[in-house]
C-alpha cells in the first residue's frame, strides 16, 4: 500500500488516502486543536492505521508549510 496517496484540502482542513480513510483536523494545519480520523481500511493492523494516519498527518502539514512558502515568496 502506498501510504503517501494523500489528497490535501487545506480549505475543508481535511486530507483523504486513495483506501477511502480520512482525516479531519480543527485548527491550525501546522498545529492542530483535535483530529478526527474515519473510515479507516479494515484490512489494516493497528501498526499500519498508526502509519497511515501519521502519514496523513505529515500530508496536511506538507501541504500547509507549501502553501505558506509559496505566500512569502
Amino acid at each position: 500500500m502506498d501510504f503517501d496517496a494523500w489528497n490535501v484540502d487545506l480549505e475543508k482542513l481535511s486530507a483523504f488516502h486513495i483506501t477511502g480513510f480520512r482525516i479531519s483536523i480543527e485548527g491550525s494545519p501546522l498545529q492542530p486543536l483535535g483530529v478526527l480520523p474515519s473510515h479507516f481500511p479494515d484490512h489494516l493492523s493497528a501498526v499500519e492505521q498508526a502509519r497511515l494516519l501519521r502519514c496523513g498527518m505529515k500530508a496536511i502539514r506538507d501541504a500547509a508549510l507549501s502553501e505558506k512558502h509559496q505566500s512569502t515568496a
